[in-house]
């Protein structure tokens, strides 16, 4: 059944509800991709969907819901980080498996689709998935929803192509509020941060084991006693604060650097190198190269995208001389430089969720 405006052929919208609700599965559109789902709560509706799709019974479905209401008729309780979460970006693109109490958590998704939500208003919320056979890409028309897995259902509705195109991120939430990305969409890590109020500084320098580890456990320390916690309890509080390399061969940081660290109370102890990634640059909200030679390897692993550079600064006008095979005192100066920078220029753009 064709349902381009919703709005007028309401009885052709009760009818396909009607059938899904008598346990039946139906096919439907999202803004991403066309889904194919069966009541949540029916039994066997599960076992269903998944010989359907070819795919492990014991494999989770994700739930989708048409309103928060029935978001809160699922969990007994929203934590406030998913809260924020869900304000941001729902309806939308999101995927969010939530804390249920269980090992694998709940996956809810609350699709920007009138057609979608309107259904899902009226069946109650539904296990589903994208609507094609397992190894099948997911269809973006009702029409190849219908050639892949058409014959598994009772009702196929056609709500017009996919605005969207690409599925949805999907993102687990622990019950201390962490998240993990398991699948990247159009909403990223940045944008997820964003919507918590956290905030993330990246240093980089050419190893990684003298000028950013001090400027990364300087920039700690500083923002402990800002905050007044714990360095370890920072995330906790949405800051976090990294370091990389240009080029890392990986290992500690230097001997000089962990004692120049230890006379100021910092700490750089268990650092281990690591080599910076465009995934890291995109990560980031602040990007503080140590030197100007920093500052165009930066550039360069970018390819110039817009998104990186317009948070991407050196550290202070001149940049911080490399102190690697000098003595103690060298960098003694070095951390004071850092230090001095931090303070001035860059601890007040850290934002405080």
């Amino acid at each position: 059944m064709n349902l381009d405006d919703v709005q007028s052929q309401p009885d052709l919208l009760q009818q396909a509800a009607e059938i899904i609700s008598s346990g039946e599965l139906g096919i439907f559109p999202t803004e991403t991709v066309y889904g194919i789902g069966a009541l949540y709560r029916a039994p066997g509706a599960r076992e269903k969907l998944a010989a359907a799709k070819e795919r492990p019974a014991d494999q989770p479905f994700t739930v989708h819901i048409g309103s928060m209401e029935q978001l809160d008729e699922l969990v007994n309780e929203v934590p406030e980080k998913i809260r924020r979460v869900v304000d941001t970006f729902w309806p939308g693109p999101m995927t969010i498996i939530i804390p249920d109490g269980t090992d694998m958590g709940l996956g809810v998704r609350f699709p920007a689709h009138e057609v979608a939500c309107k259904l899902i208003q009226q069946t109650g919320p539904l296990i589903a998935s994208s609507a094609n056979r397992r190894g099948a890409a997911p269809p973006l028309s009702c029409k190849e929803a219908v050639e892949s897995i058409g014959s598994e259902v009772a009702v196929a509705i056609d709500g017009g192509p996919c605005k969207v195109g690409e599925a949805s991120t999907i993102v687990r939430f622990d019950q201390e509020g962490s998240f993990e990305i398991l699948r990247e969409g159009l909403i990223n890590r940045s944008m997820i941060r964003k919507a918590l109020g956290e905030f993330e500084v990246l240093f980089v320098c050419t190893g990684n084991t003298c000028r950013s580890p001090m400027a990364e456990a300087l920039c700690k320390k500083m923002l402990s006693q800002r905050e007044d916690v714990k360095v370890e309890d920072l995330p906790k509080h949405g800051i976090h604060v990294h370091s990389a390399a240009l080029f890392s061969g990986g290992g500690p940081a230097s001997e000089n650097a962990v004692t120049a660290m230890r006379e100021l109370e910092a700490d750089a102890s268990g650092h281990i190198s690591r080599q910076l990634s465009p995934e890291m640059l995109e990560s980031a909200d602040l990007i503080l190269a140590l030197a100007p030679n920093h500052l165009e390897g930066i550039r360069h692993l970018c390819n110039g995208q817009k998104e990186v550079l317009d948070k991407l600064f050196m550290i202070n006008a001149t940049g911080v001389a490399d102190p690697v095979g000098g003595p103690l005192e060298i960098y003694r100066i070095c951390a004071a430089e850092i230090s001095n920078a931090i303070a001035n220029q860059w601890l007040e753009r850290i934002t405080k969720p």
